[in-house]
């Protein structure tokens, strides 16, 4: 019953912050009125206080008690799918090659990949395309496993990755960068580009966070006329500490 009535501690006190009822900077109640609001044991209040703190909501000062964090008001929360936020609908996919290569053909990546300068590599380089159209040029790398099940699905969909990763769902953690930049001649030429244009490269690492290790390391490179980035601020969830 303890378990249960910690997280509706939980969520009463976050209601509590989020409605302005408790303001950034407001101390809370002792852990002793705590308990006698909640009618519970120190242990359950110490539980929820340590959920909260591990969620932003509050810190801790010792000797004086817990405090209401300030939120941050310039943090944004950007939702991005490279493919879903694409303002055109990719209908074709052109493989332009699958290959295995020692590390030390591909500057950086054993860093990328965070394997030594011995190993294989699997680099896969495609196009996207909508209405013949190149749009987009992508590379995808992962670490070469001969009869790995996930390297051989890798060779198998690699025109079309989503498989892998839908396996996969449940222990990926995903690391993107996006940055606008003059993309190297040779994709410049692939999606049309003049001398000077721009492409959006957005570079997306993915770890296995049970093992650690990192399953693929990919660089897409679309042109900035077909995708928009959208963030919204919100305190609808967690807000984050600031002290």
């Amino acid at each position: 019953m303890s378990d249960v009535l910690y997280l509706k501690i939980v969520s009463d006190i976050k209601q509590k912050i989020l409605k302005g009822e408790y303001r950034p900077g407001n101390m809370l109640e002792s852990e002793t009125a705590l308990m006698r609001t909640y009618e519970t044991t120190k242990i359950t209040i110490r539980k929820s206080l340590a959920l909260l703190t591990s969620e932003g909501f509050i810190y801790s000062i010792p000797g004086k008690g817990n405090f209401v964090c300030k939120p941050e008001t310039n943090l944004y929360t950007l939702s991005f799918n490279k493919f879903d936020k694409l303002n055109v609908q990719i209908d074709e996919v052109q493989l332009l090659s699958v290959r295995v290569l020692n590390v030390t053909d591909i500057p950086g990546i054993y860093v990328k990949l965070q394997i030594t300068e011995e190993e294989m590599v699997i680099e896969i380089r495609r196009l996207l395309c909508s209405m013949e159209k190149v749009i987009a040029f992508e590379k995808i790398y992962t670490k070469y496993i001969p009869q790995n099940p996930n390297v051989e699905n890798m060779l198998k969909f690699a025109n079309y990755i989503q498989p892998l990763e839908d396996e996969n769902a449940f222990v990926m953690e995903k690391r993107m960068t996006i940055e606008a930049i003059h993309p190297e001649k040779e994709i410049a030429d692939q999606l049309k580009l003049p001398q000077d244009g721009i492409v959006y490269k957005i570079e997306e690492r993915v770890k296995n966070i049970d093992s650690k290790e990192i399953m693929s390391y990919s660089i897409f490179q679309v042109q900035t006329k077909y995708l928009k980035l959208t963030a919204v601020q919100s305190f609808e969830n967690s807000p984050k500490s600031s002290m």
